[in-house]
This record gives C-alpha cells, structure tokens and sequence, in this order.
C-alpha cells in the first residue's frame, strides 16, 4: 500500500495532476475508515422492555431484640439462675442480689394494704355492734397506752432535771468560789483555748445555768398530764442543749488544772471523773427524753386513729367516708408499688423469651448499679443491619422486598425479606455518609444464625413498557445526552432524557428514543 501511494505522488508532482491525486487519495481513505467504523458498532433496534432497578450492598443478621441487663442497685449477688445457651421465657428470673430486707418491706406493705382494703370494706359495709365493742376495746387501750407514755415523759423531764442539777450542784460548783452566789468564780488554771477568757465564760455560764435550773424547776412543779403541751418538751431538749455544752467547756478547763501545793492531783482527777460522769448523765438524759417523745408521738398517733376508728363505727358511713377509706387505700397500694419497684432494683428478668448469650457476673460479687451482667437475644426473630450509600438512600423505601443470600449456604440459597427501618441520620463510615437500615425476613428460618453475613439485593422500581437502552450509546454533545439513530437510511444525532440505571447496565430511557428506533451502538 505505501508503494502505491509513492507511485502517486511521484507520477502527480506536475501540477496537471495534482487535483485529482487529492480526491483519490482522499476515496482511498475513506474506504478504509468506512469499513474499520462499521466494524466497531452495530445496529440494534429499539423495543419495549421492564426496567428493572435494584441496590445491591452487604449487611449482618441480628437478632431482632438483643439487651445488656443490668441491676438498678448496688449489692451482692445471691443466685444465678442461667448459663450462657439457655433458653428462657419473659419474666424469667435470670439472677438477684441479697434482698431479704427489700422483699420483707414488700410483705410490709402488702399487709398494710390488705389492712386498708378491709378497713374500705368495714366502711362500705357499716358498723355492726360487735364492731363498735371491738373499737370501743382498741379506743380503751390506746388510752390507756397513750396516757402511760405521757406520764413516762413527763417523768424523763423531771429526770433529766434532776440529773442536770445533780451534775450543777454536786459535780461542778466544787470547781467555783461562792458557786450560787451573784459572783460565782472558778478556780485558776493554766490549760484551755485561752484560760482568762474561759474562765470568765465559765463564770458567766454558771450564773445562766443557775437561773435556767431554777425556771425549769419551777414549770416542772406546775406540770401534769392534763397541762401538759409541747412547750415543756421544747423546753427539756434546750436546757439539756445548753448543760452540754458547759460540760464541754468545764472539761476543757479541767484538763489544764495542774497540781500544786492547794490542789493535789487526786483531787484533779476526782474533778475529772465528776465531769465526765455528769457529761455522760446529760447524754444519756438526751437519748432518754427523745426516746420518750418518739413513744409519746406513735401513742398519741395510735390514739387518734382508734378514737377516729370508734366515731366512725359509731356514726356510720358517709360518703366522706367511704372516699376517705379509698384515699387510704389508694396510698397503701402506692406504697406497695413503691416497695415493688425497689425490690425489682435488685432483680434481673428476662424483659423477652430468648438466648442467654453472655454472664459477666459470679455469686457473691459486688456489683453496681447499671454494669452490664447479663446479655440475651430473642430466639424467634431476626433481621439484617445494613449501610446504603448517599446516592442509593433515595431510592429505598420501606416495604421494599429484598433477596438476600448468607455466606454461609452460598449464592444458590435465597431468603426473603423486607425492608422495615431507615435511620433517618446519617452514619459516617470511613469519612462517607451512609444509613442504616433495617430488613426482617419474611419467612423465619431454622438456618439463620445471628452474626451471618448477608448479599442483600434490594429491588427498588419495575416499570413495564420502558425504553431501556445501552450506555455505550450515549454521547455528549454541548453538555447533552446524546444518541444516534438511523433514520431512512441516514445516521441522525437525537438529545434524549434519561431516568435509572438497570441492574444490567442499562439506561431508562423518558424521552428522545422510541420503540422501533434503529439505535447506533459503538462496540469498541
């Protein structure tokens, strides 16, 4: 071919001839571009199809329902009652701590409320005349007991007096010069916080706790069962209040005493021992009166409540009453609830039937309040997580049915399944913006595991009728879509609108391209 070609130029250097050596050589080159061209392309022509779109990506069965369960208190365990594989139905006790205090209070609280009911019904019923007699009794006796407790603490209150004069009177005045007299002075010492000021402290003291002895001798001559109030009571607690605290002080003056040719230290030391025995009197003159107020208060209360009790059972049941006892037990059934719930801190259930799948914890451990200790999933449901890219999330809908294979069983073996949930937030994967999604099997089988890995194939449009074309026909043109088409013989350029990409490849054609159409499609 070369040869030929030099032999026409060689033979049309003169210009008679160089024209038409152009066009042949043109001819030439255009033959052998013609028949190169037509063999990298072919004809096809256009026909209805169903376009069929679909998402293919990766994902991991999970068990529908999986939790950590934790205790809600602090505590030591007790039982165990599972090991990682057992099967165990809802409301299944799976461990406890120690919580026989916690169960006792509950069995407290159911009788107090069993106690309502019946007080509720005795209402809703009426009073019968035994009933009466038998409140009459209970009024008699919590009387009887309220009474002795008011006489018991009127005579704690004498008692604390008689010790905190004692203490004044026997133990301290040996430690002052004219004790009861206008200028009452405790001896000299060197020890204390600074002794010259807590002497004249001292001094002080010893005329205000003299004057309070003699006004709290007085109120208490006056005082009986039928005059008493909680005047005497407030009374009692500050004088007591304010003996100990001038004990306090004595006792650290008495530790600076030093022995000396006036003041042995026997003496010293009896001083000491009288101090602390009259602090130790105060302190239990203390616990002694609140003691008796607190027997004195839960009288008083019982009292009240069976003087209530024997109106009632006399008057009969009005609906005050009858909305009142309901109140109560309303209340007794809260408390109860209350008991329960703290009860249940201390308990793990199981919140669904399922598979234990792990214990991290062991009897007789100490564990805290929401550490993780035992983990289950359901046994009877499964689904598969999966990420969808940015571009793909689109065209993912709920209700969608996917065809899903497991690695395990291979690409042969087909499952079913639908797609449930769509994150509605994103989830960034390796700096990329992806959602997550949810699938649950249509149909549940024996053979899915928890933690298979899954195809997922997700079919996301099928449109009937569609135009669907080969990529390799597009071209750009000025930014446009573009194809060829033969048309009465003739190559010509059409602008077409494309939708979705098939699972084939091929391009959903909207407009430009017709069924019919002899498309030109390049095979290079």
């Amino acid at each position: 071919m070369k040869h030929h070609i030099k032999k026409f130029l060689h033979l049309f250097k003169k210009k008679k001839v160089y024209i038409p050596a152009i066009i042949i050589v043109v001819v030439v080159a255009w033959y052998f571009w013609s028949n190169r061209s037509s063999q990298n392309e072919e004809i096809i022509m256009v026909a209805p199809a169903t376009f069929v779109q679909e998402v293919a990506v990766t994902g991991k069965v999970v068990a529908s329902k999986n939790v950590n369960l934790g205790f809600n208190a602090s505590g030591r365990i007790a039982k165990i009652a599972v090991k990682v594989g057992d099967k165990v139905r809802e409301g299944a006790t799976l461990s406890n701590l120690a919580n026989a205090d916690t169960w006792a209070n509950v069995q407290q609280k159911q009788a107090a409320l069993d106690a309502e009911k019946a007080d509720y019904a005795q209402v809703i019923r009426g009073s019968r005349a035994e009933d009466i007699s038998i409140a009459e009794t209970d009024a008699a006796g919590a009387e009887t007991s309220f009474n002795q407790s008011l006489q018991g603490l009127i005579n704690q209150m004498r008692d604390s007096y008689a010790k905190s004069d004692d203490a004044v009177r026997g133990k301290i005045d040996p430690l002052y010069t004219d004790p009861r007299g206008a200028n009452p002075q405790i001896m000299s010492f060197e020890g204390g916080y600074n002794s010259y000021e807590l002497r004249q402290a001292l001094n002080a003291k010893r005329i205000v706790v003299g004057e309070m002895l003699a006004s709290w001798n007085k109120s208490l001559a006056s005082l009986s069962s039928s005059s008493f109030n909680d005047s005497y009571v407030t009374t009692a607690s500050a004088n007591l209040g304010v003996m100990n605290t001038y004990l306090n002080d004595l006792t650290i003056a008495v530790s600076g005493f030093q022995a000396s040719s006036g003041l042995t230290q026997a003496t010293i030391d009896a001083y000491k021992a009288n101090i602390s025995a009259a602090r130790s009197a105060i302190s239990t003159s203390i616990a002694s009166l609140n003691s008796a107020q607190e027997s004195y208060r839960s009288a008083q209360t019982a009292y009240t409540r069976a003087k209530q009790q024997l109106e009632l059972k006399r008057a009969g049941s009005t609906v005050e009453d009858v909305a009142a006892a309901a109140a109560q037990v309303k209340s007794a059934e809260a408390n109860l609830q209350n008991a329960n719930a703290l009860y249940a801190q201390t308990v793990i259930r199981a919140p669904f039937s399922g598979v234990i799948t792990k214990v991290d914890i062991k009897e007789g451990e100490i564990v805290s309040p929401s550490a993780s200790a035992i983990s289950m999933i359901t046994d009877s449901a499964y689904e598969i997580e999966s990420y969808i890219s940015e571009s793909d999330i689109s065209k993912i809908k709920v209700g969608q049915i996917a065809r899903v294979t497991l690695d395990a069983y291979g690409k042969e073996t087909f499952f079913e399944a639908r797609v449930v949930h769509i994150d509605p937030a994103e989830t960034v994967m390796d700096g990329v913006s992806t959602y997550k999604i949810k699938l649950e099997f249509t149909t549940q089988d024996p053979r899915i595991r928890s933690g298979m890995t899954a195809n997922i194939t997700i079919q996301t449009a099928e449109e009937p009728g569609s135009v669907v074309i080969p990529q390799e026909a597009l071209f750009l043109q000025a930014g446009e879509k573009m194809v060829t088409v033969i048309v009465d013989g003739k190559r010509v350029t059409k602008k077409v609108v494309t939708g979705g990409i098939d699972a084939n490849g091929g391009i959903n054609v909207m407009s430009g391209v017709v069924a019919g159409d002899k498309l030109v499609v390049p095979t290079h």
